[in-house]
């Protein structure tokens, strides 16, 4: 087994650069263009099939990265396993490494999940070349820290979570499924310490329509100023981003046919297509009548008209 020596570049240490080596970490540096670049040549993955890969994001995901990196608060709604939180993994690897003392702190809503992006993030960090990844001065389970003063810190959401810390890069993992009250005192708690210029990534499948993540995203989508005119950013200054399961190569009707047989209508709903049971849908009927109804009151008509045709 190798020992930790091997799997991190030791701090402080003078380095020699080919003229190659230097074209590619003035790249991955790039303010503008280094996160696609980093990730696209430096991050490798551990697929559950294929093994050790370098991550080549699709082009949702490259979507999903670009407003990560372009938006001072973004929200993304998004299925399961399309690659939220690997894509954020990569990208607070990348800010920590070339955006000096930046202190990021992941919040998940177990610790499992926390523990889990932190292995993405520690795996990566291991296969990274020694002349794009910075030395690191601590290297634990819970924190990276990085001679170039960045830290990477991971936690469950709690009440308190961050209070007192100097936040560059906030990411909320699986946000929806905090605890409601928890998460509204979270957000309560951390948005001061984001107050004198940190950046908010939460991301998320949704879990119903009234936690803290349902009202950020309502925000987030409600794009347009005082005088009605539309805006780029939601009324809360968050940028939204959706992305849908057949936006994924691998993903297609008889995968989607599959998935239901084994989970259930409604749990392919929230858990895929993103719907809570009180998520609200706009319809519009034969008649061209226009209305909106959540997904339980469209389930109880659907029955209520069943049980009159019998």
């Amino acid at each position: 087994m190798a020992d930790e020596s091997t799997l991190v570049k030791t701090p402080y240490k003078k380095t020699t650069f080919t003229d190659e080596q230097l074209a590619e970490f003035v790249a991955c540096a790039d303010p503008v263009t280094g996160p696609m670049y980093f990730m696209d040549h430096f991050f490798h993955i551990q697929h559950p099939i294929k093994g050790k890969m370098l991550y080549h994001p699709f082009d949702y995901q490259k979507r999903l990265i670009d407003t990560y990196h372009n938006n001072r608060f973004s929200i993304s709604m998004m299925p399961r396993q399309t690659g939220k939180s690997t894509s954020a993994a990569g990208y607070l690897l990348w800010k920590a490494m070339f955006h000096p003392d930046s202190t990021i702190l992941i919040a998940a809503h177990k610790y499992t999940g926390s523990q889990e992006i932190m292995q993405r993030i520690r795996y990566a960090y291991e296969l990274c070349p020694d002349h794009i990844r910075a030395g690191v001065t601590s290297y634990n389970k819970g924190n990276l820290d990085f001679e170039n003063g960045s830290r990477i810190v991971s936690t469950t959401t709690t009440e308190n979570t961050g209070r007192g810390m100097s936040i560059s890069l906030l990411y909320a993992d699986e946000f929806a499924f905090v605890r409601p009250g928890i998460a509204r005192e979270f957000w309560t708690s951390i948005s001061p310490t984001l107050a004198t210029g940190g950046k908010a990534i939460i991301t998320s499948t949704p879990n119903s329509d009234e936690d803290q993540f349902a009202l950020l995203w309502k925000g987030a989508n409600k794009c347009e100023d005082e005088f009605g005119n539309p805006t780029d950013l939601g009324i809360n200054g968050f940028k939204a981003y959706r992305s849908y399961w057949n936006e994924h190569p691998d993903r297609d009707e008889k995968w989607a046919l599959e998935q239901r047989a084994q989970l259930g209508e409604d749990r392919f709903r929230r858990e895929m297509g993103c719907l809570a049971p009180d998520s609200v849908l706009t319809i519009k009927d034969r008649s061209g009548k226009i209305f909106k109804k959540t997904i339980n009151e469209l389930k109880e008509m659907m029955s209520l008209s069943l049980t009159t045709a019998k």
